[in-house]
């Protein structure tokens, strides 16, 4: 339940990011910068044995534009560094990664996500994890919603570990 609700909110400030972004609007690209921190008691990750804070640092760039069909598009790309505290043993990682986002608004919608980050000890020899999260859905020429990649909120899921630096 508690990730559900950390997910919940960094949906939400993502989705003030596009809002506020859509109110620049002028059909160029626009780009901002903000920082986000998730937790405390933060998030369980099972291979690194303990809870971690997330602090992120995002600069991103966004487009938007309509097509002479009327279909809507807005494409907006993060680049995000973040730092990683464990709470039991005070470790730091540092990591960096994209989470580029994609939605087409009109005859068969399309709203997609993803994001990638890599994050390393920022001393010493510790283990080196991955942080991956993705969701795809669409709306059918029917005006069905079709999930295709739910949004994952599983910390097993989205946290892998891949060795030691």
């Amino acid at each position: 339940m508690k990730m559900t609700k950390k997910i919940g909110t960094i949906s939400a400030i993502s989705v003030v990011a596009l809002v506020a972004g859509s109110a620049w609007g002028n059909n160029g690209v626009q780009n901002y910068t903000f920082d986000n921190a998730v937790g405390p008691p933060g998030v369980y990750v099972d291979c690194l044995g303990e809870n971690i804070t997330i602090v992120e640092h995002v600069t991103g760039s966004y487009h938007e534009f309509e097509t002479p069909s009327g279909t809507y598009h807005l494409l907006d790309n993060w680049k995000v560094w973040a730092e990683y505290t464990g709470l039991i043993t005070g470790r730091t990682w540092v990591g960096k990664g994209v989470s580029p986002f994609q939605w087409n608004a009109g005859p068969g919608e399309t709203n997609q996500w993803v994001s990638k980050l890599t994050a390393k000890p920022l001393t010493g020899d510790g283990p080196v994890f991955k942080y991956e999260n993705k969701f795809k859905i669409t709306v059918n020429a029917n005006g069905e919603l079709v999930v295709e990649r739910p949004f994952d909120v599983d910390p097993d899921e989205i946290f892998r570990c891949v060795g030691k630096q």
